[in-house]
């Protein structure tokens, strides 16, 4: 089965578009209206559940198209980056089986739609390293970074991991440092300006007040199955992590960059976890176990430990999707 996602062929297309279908399935499927809860921090996320008044149907049905752009998204940032063998959909595959490893419930929405923003800003950040001037990339980098936050709110955290990634691909002097920032503040001055020309600024002020008051790590959400799923993440984590710092595997400066960027930005994903209620809502964790594994597999000669790994996922994972279904959660 690994072989088979190295190589470019419509038969893979076939597969994973199936395997999306069938893991979505069960959201079109459920008797249950989903009902969103207007968050003023997320006003972009808002537009889609309240301004444009579209039904939740129709919200579900776009936040699949934006999931469906981001497997594509993702196997080209694996690829272009050379994290994977040129011509493969492994990286397609990991991420709808990583991503997916959450119930596709209401609560995972927002990000699901952030996380393709963060996933430009990480594909940015892979590329200031190989550039003589950065300046853009970091510009679009922070401005990608701002849009997630407009989706779900908790990523704002992550512009501390896009300063520290500057240092870690050698980027000096202050004036680069500020760019990102004012790439990331730029979207906001035009939303505090429509708040205020719509005279809701102080409403909306004070609503961002309540939200850095209240930001606090939090464990109240943490059940069996959100600390057995975590842990699996970080037993696959530490196993693909292995693979990619073995003597086989691509040891070049751009890639060690890259590498130490994104486990940066696995200790960030953890960060996040105490940060939004219930916690698998948070997928960011996944995204980034789904590079690693990625990049892991590619360097495995023998693949039959992972082809069961493969095929153990897929089952639990769909079966995660359809037990809500029948009235049964985890």
């Amino acid at each position: 089965m690994l072989k088979f996602f190295k190589h470019t062929y419509m038969a893979q297309l076939v597969v994973i578009v199936l395997l999306i279908v069938a893991l979505w399935l069960p959201v079109f499927l459920s008797s249950t209206s989903p009902v969103f809860e207007d968050n003023p921090t997320t006003p972009l996320f808002n537009i889609l559940t309240n301004d444009l008044g579209l039904s939740p149907f129709f919200i579900s049905l776009l936040t699949f198209a934006v999931f469906i752009v981001s497997v594509i998204f993702f196997n080209s940032m694996m690829s272009v980056n050379q994290m994977v063998t040129r011509n493969s959909s492994i990286g397609a595959l990991m991420f709808v089986l990583c991503v997916c490893g959450a119930p596709l419930c209401v609560e995972y929405y927002p990000f699901l739609i952030a996380g393709l923003f963060i996933m430009m800003s990480m594909q940015t950040v892979y590329l200031i390293y190989l550039v003589e001037k950065p300046e853009m990339y970091l510009m679009n980098a922070g401005f990608f970074l701002s849009l997630a936050t407009m989706f779900y709110f908790p990523s704002i955290i992550l512009i501390l991991w896009l300063l520290i990634s500057m240092m870690i691909m050698s980027m000096r002097g202050f004036r680069l440092y500020v760019i990102p920032l004012v790439g990331f503040i730029l979207p906001y001055f035009v939303l505090f300006a429509i708040f205020y020309f719509t005279k809701t600024l102080i409403k909306n002020i004070g609503a961002y007040t309540l939200i850095f008051n209240n930001l606090s790590f939090e464990t109240s959400g943490w059940g069996t199955v959100e600390i057995v799923t975590l842990l699996i993440v970080g037993v696959l984590f530490v196993l693909s992590f292995m693979i990619i710092k073995s003597e086989d595997a691509d040891n070049s400066i751009s890639t060690r960059k890259k590498t130490s960027s994104t486990v940066l930005l696995m200790l960030f994903s953890v960060v996040m976890l105490f940060l939004k209620q219930p916690v698998l809502s948070n997928g960011l964790i996944f995204i980034v176990l789904a590079v690693f594994l990625s990049t892991a597999f590619c360097y495995v000669r023998k693949s039959k430990i992972i082809d069961i790994l493969i095929i153990v996922m897929m089952v639990v994972v769909i079966v995660n999707q359809y037990l809500p279904l029948f009235g049964i959660r985890l």
